[in-house]
């Protein structure tokens, strides 16, 4: 069975993604002329969003890794890789950022490594999620399942190798300013730097639209994502410096593309274990019920009639058990065919079903046309009574047959618990058993205690 996300969308999962997708456009509309208003300075803000961002964007990197080793889907380890490179790159930037942890940054950062971070965070991300889902029509076959791990090790592991290395160029290497240093971002519009991190976010977005068309709910909630960290990129790329309108915005989107994903993966996980509840519910209703007449099986039969027995003999209750078989069945089914002999158990099992009435009585099909009818806590006449109330609902049904009474009939035994009379649950089966060949003995259509 396919992934969740790779599933064809419904119409309203269209709806709301684009309904989203529209509010992010109107914020980044009505953001961007006003992106340098400076606003209070809310000095954790920064290192809250990038703890958030890391968090998340590690959570999509697992849950995108397990659906992976499930499915198979080289898309879904890509785009895992492209969330961890995300981790691991705002991780950097948060350690090496001054004033948070340090006045100049942790790991002997440089007054720009910070900057260069968000360039390889801002850059990177677009950058592996371009390869994602290029990656979607690119493979004959799955991954086999013996090379799973290794598959996932490389997709995943290889954009983390590339941050690490990035990450120790920035701080190392001590690059020139590319950004500006007054913020995490930048200003500079028209710079190359900034350019090329624009345009892989426009190219991103390009690709996920083009390549998915918005069929599946990944392509939906990966455009979603995508044009959230394009809004990050355009609000930062506007802003003239740290704590303004664009500012701000930026750090609300950079939590929010990781997070939508990781919302959608967690509903995702949610359905799965409903399936799984439901299929193995289903799985449970199958294993006790009997395949052709629906009623509960003999497998049913023998574990609860044993449980049944166990708890009236130890609280000294009576416990009766009704045999029921249909006359002349083979002859039925000589004259009219199998079809109509499986139609005819059908019907019988249904009418027995009729005759009882309390939660703990129940209906089970002992094998070929032989019915059995439990009853806890009925004594002897009751059962009587029931075994007769069975055998006339059967006679009602009206089923023509070649026989002496013209129609399909049952035969009954009774036999009842009582203090002291079996030792155990087989031998009230056999009680009853004898008593069922009684009643076939005395002409049939009859029931015998």
């Amino acid at each position: 069975m396919e992934g969740f996300l790779v599933q064809h969308a419904t119409r309203k999962q269209t709806v709301f993604a684009g309904m989203t997708a529209l509010l992010i456009v109107l914020t980044l509309a009505i953001a961007a002329p006003r992106a340098s208003l400076a606003l209070p300075a809310v000095g954790p803000f920064m290192p809250m969003c990038a703890l958030t961002v890391f968090t998340t964007a590690g959570i999509a990197t697992f849950l995108l890794g397990a659906q992976f080793t499930v499915t198979r889907q080289p898309v879904l380890g890509a785009l895992g890789g492209a969330y961890a490179f995300t981790a691991l790159t705002v991780a950097l930037q948060l350690l090496t950022f001054p004033g948070v942890f340090t006045p100049t940054g942790l790991l002997g950062a440089g007054p720009y490594s910070a900057a260069w971070m968000w360039v390889f965070w801002h850059g990177g991300f677009p950058f592996f999620v371009i390869l994602a889902v290029l990656t979607r029509d690119r493979f004959a076959r799955r991954p086999s399942t013996t090379h799973v791990g290794l598959w996932a090790g490389s997709l995943i592991g290889g954009p983390v190798m590339i941050g690490a290395v990035l990450g120790g160029f920035a701080i190392y290497a001590q690059l020139p300013p590319a950004l500006n240093p007054a913020s995490d971002a930048g200003t500079f519009l028209n710079s190359t730097t900034a350019l090329v991190i624009w345009s892989l976010n426009v190219m991103a977005m390009v690709v996920v639209l083009w390549t998915g068309r918005l069929r599946t709910m990944l392509d939906l909630w990966l455009s979603i994502a995508v044009l959230a960290c394009f809004t990050d990129t355009s609000l930062n790329l506007l802003s003239t410096g740290r704590f303004t309108v664009g500012w701000y915005l930026a750090r609300l989107f950079s939590m929010f593309a990781p997070g939508i994903l990781v919302c959608v993966l967690v509903w995702n996980v949610t359905v799965l274990y409903r399936r799984l509840f439901e299929a193995h519910a289903s799985l449970l209703q199958m294993s006790v019920r009997d395949a052709l007449t629906g009623i509960y099986n003999r497998n049913y039969f023998n574990e609860q009639f044993h449980k049944e027995f166990d708890l009236a003999r130890r609280h000294r209750l009576p416990l009766s058990l009704i045999m029921i078989d249909v006359d002349h069945f083979k002859q039925y089914n000589d004259a009219f065919g199998h079809l109509e002999g499986d139609a005819c158990l059908v019907a019988v099992a249904s009418a027995l079903t009729g005759t009882v009435r309390r939660p703990g009585d129940f209906v089970a099909r002992y094998g070929g046309e032989e019915f059995a009818i439990v009853l806890p806590d009925t004594v002897q006449r009751d059962a009587g009574a029931i075994a007769e109330r069975a055998r006339e609902a059967v006679l009602r049904l009206g089923l023509e047959t070649q026989t002496a009474f013209g129609c399909v009939t049952v035969s009954a035994g009774c036999a009842t618990l009582t203090e002291g009379n079996v030792t155990g649950p087989d031998e009230l089966v056999e009680a009853a058993d004898a008593a069922l060949y009684r009643a076939k003995g005395a002409g049939r259509n009859r029931s015998h205690l």
